[in-house]
């Protein structure tokens, strides 16, 4: 095949042309240039962002005609026999299909040869955490102390699987994801000497959609140009790709954040007949609701893969929405997402996902709370000091403008107010006020009022109170105890403003209403509730709900 794709014609020559990763490279020209080569590195990294790369710009940097050099000319024999995969001096290996002792093996019996042309016989070992943990023992003695003329490059994507013995014996560097902006420039550069056309508007598409791998954009870059030649427009990229379009992702935030439900799931339709999958939808949502967090809590500068378009959209779609809120919608669709990738149904599951986001509530920050609060505050003690229920007499002094010091002159004391006539009290029954006493017991002491609440009936007859029980029943065995009685004696003296004589009497009859109207639980039960219409009727209590926006759920009376 004559046709070499963009990820290989366009891969990098020299330590300028790696993208992305400034301090390695810088670092490596400097070890060339003074002549301190390490005898074994680790180059560390995600998929994509020139790790192998690197491995033979170091090559032909030790190699070339000119060198050691950190600028090799990529020109001579050695630099193109290494460019090509050709040198007999630079062995590449994939440890992937070479995991034993034996590949190792070889290798160590082949070191002690000189390189055939060139001056370093490097060794550049790929996805190296494949290797099996005896091929690494194998390999430890030589990696530690190999023949002057080796160099040993090890690559992997994941180090943590490197054994700490290995790691010890090398330099080790890590190659960071390139960023949006990076990969964006670097496209922008490319289909210009390629003569493609292309809005730039898509080029940040695909450098996000590569996810930090320069690699992977140029192959998402090379899909468009094989489908679409040298003109490719937005639209057909989008649907060719498989993205979901960013227009889609804003309406469907803006219906969640507006509550409108039927909105955010015609989004979703729009999207799967677009052959977006669920999945893929849920992920995208996902992001632009961190996007919208970090936008929020943290500034527009702490997100760089997004444009400064897409941000402003953000900030615009958010302005009227707390942090607070963001965070919860964000808690909630990370917590979906991870159900949705699993799910047998994920269309299904993400619907109500979209309905959940629609119809949560949005959370009130606790200073709008403590402000609200405040507000009621002062206007209940303004509605208090209007009834004149504050209104106080003061003795004070006031000083007469006059010369010199003068005494000042006490102000004549207000006349105390005559004392408002007694209200006329309704005559409370009987019933109501043994009621009360009930109430006043399991105030002091609730198992000793519930007992008493459960007797058959209770009579007061001047300084006596005679409590009558079924026989045997709980209440009495409880209320017939010393300590028990002492309690009644001492609470019904309080009460009642005078010494009280307990009596409690046993009886085979059933319950029934006392001679004196004693309060039995049904009439209790009426005037709890008489109580809890007055409290829900108070006018601070209505001011309350109508500012806070809720209502009334329970009500306790003291």
């Amino acid at each position: 095949m004559s046709y070499l794709v963009l990820a290989r014609k366009w891969r990098p020559k020299t330590f300028d042309d790696i993208v992305g990763q400034d301090y390695i490279t810088q670092t490596l020209k400097n070890a060339v240039s003074s002549g301190k080569t390490a005898h074994a590195f680790i180059f560390s990294g995600p998929r994509g962002v020139g790790k192998t790369s690197t491995a033979r710009i170091v090559a032909k940097a030790l190699n070339c005609k000119n060198g050691p050099t950190p600028d090799p000319c990529s020109e001579c024999t050695f630099c193109m026999e290494i460019s090509l995969g050709r040198s007999l001096d630079v062995i590449e290996i994939d440890a992937a299909s070479h995991t034993g002792v034996n590949d190792v093996r070889e290798i160590i019996e082949n070191i002690k040869y000189l390189p055939t042309s060139g001056k370093n016989k490097i060794y550049i070992i790929d996805e190296a955490h494949m290797l099996s943990q005896s091929a690494f023992n194998a390999l430890l003695k030589t990696l530690e102390e190999p023949p002057p003329h080796v160099l040993f490059i090890l690559a992997t994507t994941e180090v943590h699987k490197i054994p700490v013995t290995i790691l010890s014996r090398c330099q080790r560097y890590d190659f960071k994801k390139v960023t949006v902006e990076e990969i964006r420039k670097q496209l922008k550069t490319i289909t210009s000497k390629e003569s493609v056309n292309i809005d730039d508007e898509t080029l940040h598409l695909i450098s996000q959609e590569a996810d930090g791998s320069l690699r992977d954009a140029l192959s998402l870059l090379d899909q468009l140009i094989a489908t679409f030649g040298n003109d490719i427009k937005h639209e057909e990229a989008i649907a060719i790709l498989g993205i979901l379009d960013k227009a889609l992702l804003k309406s469907v935030l803006k219906s969640v954040l507006q509550s409108n439900t039927k909105s955010s799931i015609e989004s979703l339709n729009n999207a799967i007949e677009k052959g977006i999958s669920p999945r893929r939808f849920a992920e995208d949502l996902l992001k632009v609701l961190r996007y919208s967090v970090l936008v929020k809590t943290c500034g527009k500068s702490v997100v760089a893969e997004l444009s400064e378009e897409e941000i402003t959209d953000i900030e615009k779609l958010t302005s009227e929405v707390n942090a607070e809120s963001l965070e919860s919608l964000f808690n909630l669709m990370l917590e979906e997402a991870q159900n949705i990738q699993k799910s047998f149904y994920p269309q299904m599951a993400l619907e109500l996902t979209l309905i959940k986001l629609s119809t949560m509530e949005r959370i009130v920050p606790i200073e709008e709370i403590i402000s609200r609060i405040e507000s009621l505050r002062s206007s209940s003690e303004s509605d208090y000091g209007k009834s004149g229920r504050m209104d106080e007499h003061r003795v004070g002094y006031t000083k007469k403008e006059t010369p010199g010091d003068v005494e000042p002159e006490p102000i004549e004391k207000a006349e105390d107010p005559k004392p408002p006539e007694p209200e006329a009290k309704e005559s409370m029954p009987e019933g109501n006020k043994e009621g009360s006493f009930i109430e006043f017991i399991k105030g002091k002491k609730r198992i000793l009022g519930t007992r008493l609440e459960q007797a058959n009936e209770i009579v007061i007859e001047d300084s006596r109170i005679r409590i009558i029980c079924g026989k045997g029943s709980p209440e009495a065995l409880h209320l017939k105890r010393q300590e028990s009685k002492e309690a009644l004696k001492n609470y019904s003296g309080e009460f009642y403003s005078r010494e009280m004589r307990i009596d409690i009497e046993e009886t085979d009859s059933p319950a029934k209403k006392s001679r004196g109207g004693g309060m039995q639980s049904k009439d209790i039960k009426e005037q709890k509730a008489v109580k809890r219409k007055k409290i829900h009727d108070d006018p601070i209590v209505k001011e309350a709900e109508e500012i806070f926006g809720g209502r009334v759920i329970d009500t306790k009376p003291n």
